[in-house]
C-alpha cells in the first residue's frame, strides 16, 4: 500500500539512485564473464553466463533480465541461463528484450529479435542435449543441432520450450507451456504440446483483449 503513495517522480529518482548503485557491480560481473555490458541494461539478480571456447554472447539495449523471485509476479524457479554451450557458438539478442527466470543454450546459435519478452521459466535449446539413439547415447558426436531464431515482437509464454531447428516469425505468441517443434509463422498464436496454431495476433482487436 506504501508504495502505491510515493509520487512518480519520487520512485523515478529512487529507480535511478538504485541502478547507480548497482552499476559497479553489474559492469565487473558481466566483464568478468566476457559479455560487453551496457549502462541501459536492467539486472534484477545476476543472470548466469556461460561461454564455451571461442563462444559468443552478443547482447543489445535495453535489455532487462530478472533472476529473483520478488521481480516477476509469477516467481522464477532459477536465474537466467544464458549459455553459449558449444565451442564457437553464438547466442545473439536484440534491443530491448525482456527475460524472466530461463535457459537459453545454444550448441551453435540462437538468434532472438527485437522487443522480444520470454516469461518465467522459458527452454531454449538448439540441440537435443543427448543422440536420440540408444546406441550413441553417450557419444556426444551424435546429438541433434539446428539453429533457432526468434523474430521482432515475439511473446513467449511461461514455461514454454522451444526446440532445435525452430524459427519463430515476427509478432508471435507461444502459449505457457508449450512445446514449439516446428516453424511458427509471423503473428500466430500457438499453444500446446506439440504447440498449434490457434489464432492470429493482427486479428486480436482491443475490445477482445478487454473482454478477455
Amino acid at each position: 500500500m506504501i508504495r502505491h503513495l510515493v509520487p512518480k517522480p519520487v520512485k523515478e529518482f529512487l529507480r535511478q539512485l538504485l541502478h547507480i548503485i548497482h552499476v559497479p557491480g553489474d559492469w565487473f560481473y558481466c566483464t568478468l564473464h566476457g559479455v560487453k555490458w551496457r549502462y541501459d541494461w536492467v539486472l534484477l539478480g545476476w543472470p548466469l553466463f556461460r561461454k564455451a571456447p571461442g563462444s559468443s554472447i552478443l547482447i543489445g539495449r535495453r535489455f532487462k533480465a530478472v533472476s529473483k523471485i520478488p521481480y516477476n509476479s509469477i516467481g522464477v524457479f532459477q536465474p537466467v541461463l544464458i549459455n553459449a554451450f558449444g565451442k564457437g557458438s553464438v547466442i545473439e539478442i536484440g534491443d530491448d528484450v525482456g527475460i524472466s527466470g530461463c535457459s537459453i543454450t545454444a550448441h551453435r546459435r540462437i538468434t532472438i529479435g527485437n522487443r522480444v519478452l520470454i516469461g518465467s521459466g522459458v527452454l531454449i535449446t538448439d540441440s537435443d542435449a543427448h543422440p536420440i539413439n540408444p546406441a550413441f547415447r553417450q557419444d556426444a558426436h551424435y546429438i541433434g543441432i539446428a539453429p533457432v531464431e526468434i523474430g521482432d515482437d515475439v511473446f513467449l509464454g511461461a514455461r514454454a520450450i522451444i526446440l532445435k531447428g525452430v524459427h519463430i516469425g515476427n509478432g508471435a505468441v507461444v502459449g505457457a507451456g508449450a512445446v514449439v517443434t516446428k516453424d511458427v509463422p509471423p503473428f500466430a498464436i500457438v499453444a500446446g504440446n506439440p504447440a498449434r496454431e490457434i489464432g492470429n495476433t493482427r486479428k486480436v482487436t482491443l475490445k477482445q483483449f478487454i473482454e478477455s
